[in-house]
């Protein structure tokens, strides 16, 4: 709205600014007609010119069908590619397994290997637990413990290869019953090398213990022998000749060889076996030997026919006599009493060490041939 308040059109103007002149009605409507399509046919021209030819949408489908193929073949390639290299990757893992199973398996042939030391072994360890100080050879128990002890080192080598090798695959191993194994031949080995560290401590003991034991019951028994030859000696001379005095001197001469030997032995078992304190017994036997000493000394008397040293030593004979006689009230047991219960005390914990190392091998053996076997199936 303009001031005044007239309303004036321009509508003149504004066709004559675009056409430089009068407008020409024909050419307006011919602008405003519209095709048999619907559209104005400056439009469907302009269409019509990019609408491509049948023969290239063929070949355009063609291509696409070409690509999408290539794109599955190249995807199909990966996936065999992948499975190929995951398969070279299984079988490797495989193979790598089995190879420390063998290692592992080999590791387990030493520990074998070192049983054929270690059961002759046992053998020897449980005679000295079960039987103590009061069976077997003294002699050929440590023979057979000396000519044992080559073995023994040769085993120890052969167990702590063994260790080296399975603690070089213990941790490579994937199986949890390969890994398991591993674990027991470990067990094994170290039961086993324990087993012979207790061992040759007990036998330690076990040998001299045994060697002074025997030393001792021999003792007795020649203490025993003297005894009787002495009580023999004395009754002889129930009638004084000249031929009973022989016989009486004769039979002194054996007790007195008798009681020397017992005394020679308990001095040679204290020798062998220091916790054992045989003086009592020693003491005792060497009244019991000067004794004869002064019996024979007063049967050559008698046959010289000298009364007086026949007397003297007669009465020496006597006093000896009744000492050794004293000193044998004051004895406790008999000599052969005193080495066991050393022996046990000090014997004790290498022998429940021995044991308890024993029974650990056994365990771990049991596993280990539950293993060996499946390995085989």
């Amino acid at each position: 709205m303009l001031p005044g308040g007239t309303f004036v059109s321009t509508e003149g103007d504004r066709d004559t600014a675009l056409t430089s002149g009068p407008v020409n009605s024909s050419a307006r409507a011919g602008l405003g007609r519209a095709t048999a399509t619907g559209l104005p046919a400056s439009r469907t021209a302009r269409e019509s010119s990019w609408q491509a030819p049948a023969e290239e949408v063929a070949r355009r489908k063609t291509l696409r069908k070409r690509r999408r193929l290539a794109v599955v073949a190249a995807g199909t390639a990966a996936v065999l590619a992948a499975a190929a290299f995951l398969g070279t990757m299984g079988y490797s893992l495989i193979q790598a397994q089995k190879a420390l199973r063998g290692d592992l398996s080999a590791a387990l042939g030493d520990i074998q290997r070192a049983d054929e030391a270690i059961i002759p072994m046992d053998e020897l360890i449980a005679a000295r637990i079960n039987d103590g100080v009061d069976k077997g050879d003294a002699e050929a128990i440590a023979t057979d413990w000396e000519a044992l002890q080559p073995q023994i080192d040769q085993a120890l080598v052969d167990l702590d290869a063994a260790r080296r090798d399975v603690e070089a695959v213990q941790s490579k191993l994937v199986d949890a019953r390969d890994k398991e194994a591993a674990n027991r031949a470990l067990v094994a080995a170290n039961a086993r090398v324990n087993m012979i560290g207790a061992g040759r401590e007990l036998m330690a003991e076990a040998v001299p213990a045994r060697r002074a034991q025997q030393a001792a019951q021999t003792a007795w028994e020649k203490t025993l022998e003297g005894d009787g030859l002495a009580r023999d000696a004395a009754a002889a001379l129930s009638s004084m000749t000249k031929d009973t005095v022989n016989q009486s001197m004769a039979l002194s001469e054996q007790a007195l060889a008798a009681f020397t030997a017992a005394r020679d032995g308990l001095e040679s078992a204290a020798e062998l076996y220091p916790n054992a304190d045989y003086t009592a017994f020693v003491s005792y036997l060497n009244l019991r030997i000067d004794a004869q000493y002064a019996a024979i000394a007063s049967d050559k008397a008698y046959l010289a026919r000298d009364k007086t040293a026949m007397t003297e030593q007669n009465t020496r004979y006597n006093e000896l006599d009744a000492q050794a006689a004293e000193a044998a009230r004051a004895l406790e047991g008999d000599p052969t009493g005193i080495v066991g219960p050393l022996y046990a005390a000090a014997a004790k914990d290498k022998a429940a060490a021995y044991s308890s190392e024993r029974l650990q091998a056994g365990d771990a053996d049991a596993f280990l041939r539950d293993y060996l076997g499946s390995l085989g199936k």
